[in-house]
C-alpha cells in the first residue's frame, strides 16, 4: 500500500474520532434527541464512519449554534 494512503487513512481515522467524540459529549448533555432515538444517534456515529457524524452535524444544527446556555 502506497504511504499516501496509508497517512490518508490515518488522517480520515483520526477526523472521524474526533468528530465522534464531541458529537458523543454533545448527545451526553442532551436531554432529548430528535426523533428521541438517541441510542440509534450513537449507533450512527459510531459505527458508520464520518456519514453518521455528518448526519448528526446536518439533523442538529444548533450544534454550534446552541442558544440555550446563553442568558438573553
Amino acid at each position: 500500500m502506497n504511504p499516501e494512503w496509508i497517512m490518508a487513512l490515518v488522517l480520515f481515522g483520526v477526523l472521524h474520532w474526533v468528530l465522534a467524540i464531541m458529537l458523543l459529549n454533545d448527545m451526553a448533555r442532551r436531554e432529548k434527541a430528535k426523533g428521541g432515538r438517541k441510542a440509534l444517534w450513537v449507533f450512527a456515529i459510531i459505527f458508520i464512519t464520518f456519514l453518521g457524524s455528518m448526519l448528526y452535524l446536518l439533523f442538529h444544527p444548533s450544534y454550534f449554534f446552541d442558544s440555550d446556555d446563553e442568558d438573553e
